[in-house]
């Protein structure tokens, strides 16, 4: 909230205002729940274990797609490395890969913190090196990660 608000000592549910186009009025309730029921369906599903490599030589979409992990079992600030394989061709010297985790089968917390980066991109064998970290201090992680690869083509400028 602006400063206005913080000087004229109202309650929250008595402050009115506008945020973009959004009226607020002192009751908002946002719900962030995500449940099995709502979360997008994985293109491909890693196999037998966390470490062994994803394939996605055969979607549809190359440049646009979710996978859902093998459940993981991470220990406390332990790391997992696997790698995700695309059709050949894609990967050029001037792209830009992504990974987005939408969602986590085990309690955030309690079941670990699971963070999951792009470590390498080998364009000669039509690959990405991915890595699984879990920074909780103590808890293990345990549960599958489903998370969205995205890759856009580079032009020379």
């Amino acid at each position: 909230m602006s400063s206005q608000y913080i000087n004229q000592n109202k309650p929250q549910s008595q402050i009115n205002g506008r945020l973009n186009n959004i009226v607020l009025d002192g009751n908002v309730t946002v719900n962030t729940t995500i449940t099995h029921g709502n979360i997008p369906n994985a293109n491909i599903v890693q196999g037998t274990s966390i470490t062994t490599a994803i394939d996605a030589s055969s979607v549809a979409n190359p440049y646009n797609f979710n996978v859902a992990t093998f459940p993981a079992t991470t220990a406390s600030g332990g790391q997992e490395y696997f790698l995700l394989n695309i059709p050949p061709s894609i990967i050029d010297s001037f792209g830009f890969a992504s990974i987005s985790v939408y969602y986590y089968g085990g309690v955030v917390g309690t079941a670990g913190y699971p963070l999951l980066s792009i470590l390498t991109a080998d364009a000669p064998n039509n690959r990405f090196m991915l890595l699984l970290e879990n920074k909780h201090p103590s808890n293990a992680l345990n549960g599958s990660i489903h998370f969205r690869f995205k890759y856009e083509r580079g032009v020379v400028a």
